[in-house]
């Protein structure tokens, strides 16, 4: 019964040691084979180089007349009549508004029998002096006497004069209740209507010299330096679809409006025609100083330890190995790189986030170096 015991307790034992022996001699076996290599991994990429980045910048305008008269009466009064209406034609001489003249005529009267006394008085002072005259000669009246009748016919002479003129200024100010256009023009505002009390100089109509129109535009203090620093000026109006004008800084404002904040610039338009019509807004383009600088697309970016990156392929070995970038300007075509690049290095532009450092890749493609120009644009510059 002893033995029996101790042989049923040896006959597992045995069947373990014995499946460990063969575990062992299969991890041996498996250690010793070679690994699997993984095959290249197919990638896209692009041979950079250098481009032109040409830095734009936009703005909102209006189409203004360069030249734009306020006129106003030369004498305060009420409006009797407006003669014209807003974009009605005008031609030099022709009447605009016209004052209530009741206020006028009274002092025209008064100032007309002004001159009626003064002339009759210097005519009386002409009668005594030549009554003077002859008792002088007669001796029966001094010199000085003479003398003294002389100088008060010349004084009345004087005032006779002064009050001639002070008529015809009180007649001007008739003639100034009229009032005229200097040029041939188009209304394009009225500031005043009939029945309102005016004082002098205050505008009353706004005219147009239908000539050499403009863009007018409100440059906020962040672009002031780009507007002197721009090569040219095009613009798109919404009106005139299909079409750019191009213009040139005529005149840029010294001084901020103190409402707006803006500086007004006025762009005189080279190639004007008649379908730009005043008051049509339009987005004017600033073409700023153009760059060098290497554009690769956005794919070909990835970012790690907030670090942007791209991968950079060794042609001899083609394997990959990470780069860091700094970026420049967003572009049409990507991101412009500042520096970490030079021309002729080829970059992944798509997989670039499934690459490891040193990672075997096979090239689908191989874009030449060279990409065309693009317009550095901020997507706040956008129109």
């Amino acid at each position: 019964m002893k033995l029996s015991s101790v042989t049923l307790l040896f006959v597992p034992l045995l069947a373990a040691l014995a499946l460990g022996g063969c575990g062992s001699a299969d991890d041996a076996k498996a250690a010793s084979a070679p690994a699997k290599a993984e095959p290249p991994r197919p990638v896209r990429t692009l041979q950079v180089g250098m481009s032109a980045l040409a830095d734009v910048n936009y703005l909102p305008g209006e189409v203004r007349p360069r030249y734009e008269q306020r006129y106003g009466f030369r004498v305060p009064g009420k409006i009797a009549r407006r003669l014209v209406d807003v974009g009605q034609g005008v031609r030099a001489g022709q009447a605009l508004a016209v004052l209530d003249s009741a206020d006028v005529m009274p002092a025209i009267h008064a100032q007309a029998a002004q001159v009626d006394v003064a002339r009759t008085d210097w005519q009386l002072q002409q009668s005594e002096l030549k009554r003077q005259k002859e008792l002088r000669d007669r001796g029966f009246v001094s010199g000085a006497a003479l003398e003294r009748q002389s100088a008060a016919t010349e004084a009345a002479s004087a005032r006779l004069k002064a009050a001639q003129s002070q008529l015809a200024n009180a007649q001007n100010g008739l003639a100034f209740q009229t009032l005229k256009a200097d040029r041939d023009g188009v209304v394009v505002a009225i500031d005043a209507e009939a029945g309102s009390v005016v004082a002098a100089g205050q505008s009353v109509v706004r005219v147009a010299q239908l000539g050499e129109k403009e863009f007018v535009v409100n440059v906020p203090e962040r672009s002031v330096a780009l507007m002197r620093q721009a090569r040219g000026f095009t613009a798109h109006v919404d009106a005139v679809p299909g079409k750019l004008y191009r213009a040139t800084l005529r005149e840029l404002a010294p001084a901020a409006d103190p409402a707006s904040r803006t500086y007004a610039a006025r762009l005189a338009i080279s190639d004007a025609d008649d379908a730009l019509k005043l008051g049509m807004s339009a987005t004017v383009r600033l073409d700023l100083a153009s760059e060098q600088a290497i554009v690769v697309p956005n794919t070909a970016l990835y970012t790690r330890d907030n670090t942007p990156r791209v991968w950079v392929v060794d042609r001899a070995t083609e394997t990959v190995r990470a780069v860091e970038v700094k970026l420049g300007e967003s572009t049409a075509d990507g991101v412009a790189i500042a520096s970490g690049l030079k021309p002729g290095d080829v970059v992944v532009t798509a997989g670039a986030n499934l690459l490891l450092p040193g990672q075997k890749v096979r090239l689908l493609d191989a874009a030449p170096a060279t990409r065309t120009a693009a317009a550095a644009e901020t997507p706040a510059s956008k129109p």
